[in-house]
């Protein structure tokens, strides 16, 4: 294990993603039916099955502080810090939470350092701040330069989520100023593009809708085209089930309009699932650095 450890919020990739990308997944409780289960080991097909039916849904939760506290001194052994990125703390307590297993850590683990970072964004936008992170660490930097690195980027995420449905995001309660657009989508149908990230101070805004899946492409692409200024890119295409073709497809399409240094394709996780059901696409892009 590096000097450096990277760990994340699950409300991101799936365990095995992250895993291919160098950080390790904190999770996250789902509630079905009154019982808990970790959304790192829920069955997957259960899990759609039961989003399909639109009744009775699952909700997730935060973490616990002694689970985080006994997930950090895991990621302890052999290791001289650890940086966590988190979900935005507008979203959920889980930021909250990790404070405080911080502070517990100190007299736990007094030779490991912690750092935890308000990512002020969801899904592919935690999973590439992570990503950027690892990539770092593993080239020797230590817990100042790697923090310093994911400072310097947070400014410049742009996290897009193109939804076939507001539904199940209205339904978890973190609909935030596309709540309009959830309550006239049931009347009138319609894709849209939301964003949440710095620039939207971590909530969710609405950006673009229209009534076709290739016209929600397109508009990714022109959106990319407009913020990137030119410039190189490095990016992150997330998916739920349903969207796979989807996702190769924007990255086909990206890269033939824009430059990247690096732009993966992954699947994302459950408790992503929970809050879009299928046919997500979570789509974020920064500068390169």
């Amino acid at each position: 294990m590096g000097k450096v450890v990277i760990s994340a919020d699950s409300v991101s990739l799936t365990p095995e993603a992250a895993m291919e990308y160098g950080f390790t997944l904190i999770p996250c409780p789902i509630i079905v039916d009154g019982k808990q289960h970790l959304d790192t080991e829920i069955d997957m097909d259960e899990l759609y099955a039961r989003l399909d039916t639109r009744e009775n849904l699952p909700k997730t939760s935060t973490t616990n502080i002694d689970e985080i506290l006994q997930f950090f001194t895991g990621l302890s052994q052999g290791a001289e810090a650890i940086l966590h990125i988190c979900m935005s703390s507008v979203f959920s307590p889980q930021y909250k939470n990790i404070l405080q297993a911080k502070e517990l850590a100190r007299e736990k683990l007094p030779r490991t350092r912690i750092e935890v970072f308000d990512s002020r964004t969801m899904g592919t936008g935690v999973a590439l701040l992570a990503i950027e992170a690892a990539r770092t660490a593993e080239q020797g930097k230590n817990i100042d330069e790697v923090t310093e690195l994911v400072n310097h980027i947070v400014p410049g995420v742009v996290a897009l989520y193109a939804r076939d449905t507001l539904f199940y995001q209205a339904e978890g309660g973190r609909i935030f100023e596309a709540r309009s657009w959830a309550e006239a989508e049931a009347a009138s149908s319609f894709r849209s593009i939301t964003e949440a990230d710095a620039s939207t101070d971590g909530m969710l805004k609405p950006v673009a809708r229209a009534r076709t899946v290739a016209q929600i492409m397109d508009k990714l692409v022109e959106i990319t085209k407009e913020r990137s200024n030119g410039d190189k890119l490095h990016a992150l295409i997330g998916y739920t089930r349903g969207a796979a073709d989807r996702a190769e497809k924007l990255r086909d399409m990206l890269l033939a309009e824009l430059q990247f240094d690096w732009l993966y394709v992954a699947e994302e996780g459950a408790s992503v699932a929970v809050h879009n059901g299928r046919g997500l696409i979570d789509y974020t892009f920064c500068h390169r650095v």
